[in-house]
């Protein structure tokens, strides 16, 4: 395989990580400082290519296809479909409808490039290392959140038996109460 096509494998390549990437450090989940494993990825990939066109190569309606697939993908992209069927008067009028939501869209930005230095700070990098003292921590909250549930389990059918303990002597204390206040009417009325 010459020197040209794995660069043009190269470069479609990164086309790909970059749809399927986009922003993210994709570098930090796969290095591009494997040789060897990159230049086995591309040999893979340029023999696939291979086998693709050999398998392809007198079907004139699938070289059509290849061949109007990048059209396809052009048609597809909505900004595309936006300049066909809008003239710049109406683009303009569909922008200014749209002025607020893009100036507060536009704070917005501004508000996330201004925190943008907190969420590179070195205190939410080091997170990772705590995340066993967290995930312990965590563990003896639940632990005490239950503990807390028991024991206020536990009072409430104290109070409940204490409610009821109350409410036997107090009417225990009413008996007798009644029971006292029949005798004495009976010595009352045994005087006179």
């Amino acid at each position: 395989m010459a020197d040209h096509e794995l660069d043009a494998l190269e470069e479609r390549l990164d086309f790909i990580e970059n749809i399927v990437f986009s922003n993210s450090e994709k570098d930090a989940f796969y290095p591009k400082d494997k040789k060897s494993s990159s230049v086995q990825c591309i040999d893979k990939l340029a023999n696939i290519m291979e086998k693709i066109s050999t398998a392809t190569k007198n079907k004139k309606r699938i070289t059509e296809i290849y061949k109007k697939s990048r059209d396809l993908h052009k048609f597809l992209d909505p900004a595309y479909t936006d300049e066909m069927t809008m003239s710049e008067e109406a683009m303009e009028e569909v922008i200014m409808a749209e002025e607020e939501y893009l100036r507060d869209q536009a704070k917005n930005l501004e508000t996330m490039e201004e925190l943008k230095p907190t969420l590179d700070s070195e205190h939410l990098k080091a997170t990772p290392q705590y995340t066993e003292k967290f995930e312990a921590l965590s563990q003896i909250q639940i632990t005490q959140q239950d503990q807390t549930a028991d024991l206020t389990e536990e009072a409430r059918r104290l109070l409940a038996t204490y409610n009821n303990i109350i409410t036997l002597v107090s009417r225990q204390f009413v008996q007798w109460d009644e029971t006292l206040t029949k005798m004495e009417a009976k010595k009352i009325k045994s005087k006179n």
